[in-house]
């Protein structure tokens, strides 16, 4: 069994920062010892969770061997502070620390990951919750889920293996599946007002990386994660998609589940049982445990996959935990807009007319594996320009046959247009755009910097889906994009002998 995400912030005088050591960890995957990286505490805590009012204090030490740069998933903060390597700071080097320290102005579940070449695959990434009183008071207890893809390959090979097209890391070839077969989809059932599980034969999904498992909390369906709800109590499940090129499916089977808010922002509430989550996305689920207790898993499936991760909730210590499923009977459907249209934001943006609009066209080529946005791969210095005060809009077109996770930096944004249908829907810092959809997101320009704009699927980052928002006058002494690919090779430690 385990305990419960601790609530409490860590201990500190005023004058010190909370140090987060960057090393090296070794963790078992289906009874292989393998090495990976982590984000820790000095008493091992993994990430940070601080209270809004204390601000944020923190060094980064970095013990690996390569040089690192984590970056504050979601956080609205100065533009110095975001850590991503050739935009707003210089990586760290082995040995190396950086101090970020500024003021909090969100509170909810956000993540830490490296933002450092391909550092994320090898889990360089942690949990985030920023809490006030009102986080605390949304159910009884509370529970942090960190999901990653994983795979024995080395991100270097996948990275080349995707460049040259070979079918090992190709599940999927664009433009599609020529067949269709069963797969599992989300559904809105109108009678009773919640999301569920459907069926229908349809081609599968697009995805890039066929990968060895799904981890829950870095661990695998094997041995999941057992978490105690004593009967009648009520969990938040803050589920973090910290994958690398993995959405997901989250099914929490017997236990209804209140959708309570999506990437940090409170929302409407939605009940269901089956929720869908792309990469680097964030929702809190809240369940109640039943009087008559028990244990009940919650599955997360690996989008156009079989694959499995899970949480067992039990009732007690003592509980027998369920012999689990290892694999899924159908394969899921791709993530689509259903639940981001049923989604309404609590707290929209004011309205305003539009200042300024740009185009944000997702394209690419599986022939060399190249992904651009506006016809142009990163590394590049085209931006998307704005004014400090401006009402900002990004039409997202997605031209492509895969689903693009679009993150932006230092902003929340909403969404409000979705295939021509327009809606007041979630404030977000990441929204998928699936196959052949257009999103229309807005924002308020009101943090000068240069921000990263990009695909969340690392691969794709990694190979040129990935712009910036440039304030006009913006400080742009870190910005360097002709160094931003020397990152790739240098971002993973040699193998040991």
């Amino acid at each position: 069994m385990v305990a419960l995400f601790a609530v409490l912030s860590p201990v500190r005088s005023e004058d010190t920062p909370v140090r987060l050591t960057v090393e090296e960890e070794t963790i078992s995957i289906k009874g292989r010892e393998v090495a990976v990286m982590a984000i820790r505490q000095s008493d091992g805590t993994s990430g940070y969770s601080p209270s809004k009012d204390e601000g944020f204090h923190v060094k980064v030490v970095n013990h690996l061997s390569v040089p690192t740069s984590i970056h504050w998933h979601g956080l609205i903060l100065p533009n110095l502070m975001d850590g991503v390597p050739f935009v707003t700071q210089d990586p760290i080097p082995p040995g190396g620390s950086f101090v970020y320290d500024f003021p909090l102005k969100q509170a909810g579940t956000y993540w830490m990951h490296s933002h450092y070449g391909l550092q994320e695959q090898l889990l360089n990434s942690a949990p985030l919750v920023i809490w006030t009183p009102e986080e605390r008071a949304l159910a009884d207890l509370q529970h942090v889920v960190m999901l990653s893809d994983f795979s024995f390959s080395s991100p270097l090979e996948i990275l080349k293996d995707l460049k040259a097209a070979k079918p090992k890391s190709m599940a999927m070839a664009m433009p599609g599946k020529a067949t269709k077969e069963p797969l599992s989809v989300q559904v809105w059932d109108e009678s009773s007002q919640r999301f569920t599980r459907g069926e229908r034969s349809a081609e599968g999904p697009n995805v890039d990386v066929i990968y060895d498992a799904l981890l829950a909390n870095r661990k695998t369906i094997e041995a999941p994660e057992v978490v105690t709800v004593p009967p009648g109590k009520s969990l938040l499940l803050r589920i973090v998609a910290a994958s690398s090129a993995t959405d997901f499916f989250i099914n929490t089977g017997a236990l209804e589940a209140e959708l309570l808010a999506v990437d940090g922002q409170a929302v409407e509430p939605l009940k269901g049982n089956f929720f869908q989550l792309a990469v680097a996305q964030r929702i809190d689920l809240r369940v109640t445990m039943p009087e008559s207790g028990g244990a009940f898993p919650v599955l997360y499936q690996g989008e156009g996959t079989r694959l499995l991760a899970a949480t067992v909730l039990v009732s007690e210590d003592q509980a027998v935990v369920p012999a689990l499923v290892q694999e899924a009977l159908l394969p899921t459907g791709g993530l689509s807009n259903l639940q981001e249209k049923k989604l309404r934001s609590r707290n929209p943006l004011p309205v305003k007319p539009v200042d300024r609009s740009h185009p944000g066209i997702l394209d690419g080529t599986m022939a060399g594996y190249t992904w651009t946005i506006n016809g142009e791969a990163y590394p590049n210095r085209q931006a998307l320009d704005v004014k400090e005060g401006e009402r900002v809009e990004i039409v997202l077109r997605n031209d492509t046959k895969m689903g693009h996770p679009m993150h932006l930096h230092g902003h929340d944004f909403q969404v409000v247009e979705i295939d021509g249908e327009k809606l007041s829907g979630a404030l977000r810092d990441t929204v998928e755009v699936p196959p052949g959809s257009t999103i229309k997101i807005i924002f308020d320009a009101n943090n000068p910097g240069v921000w990263a704009f990009h695909c969340h699927i690392l691969y794709h980052m990694a190979t040129g889906m990935f712009t910036v928002v440039k304030y006009e006058g913006a400080d742009t002494q870190f910005w360097q994009p002709e160094r931003s690919t020397e990152d790739i090779q240098k971002s993973i430690p040699p193998e040991k002998p």
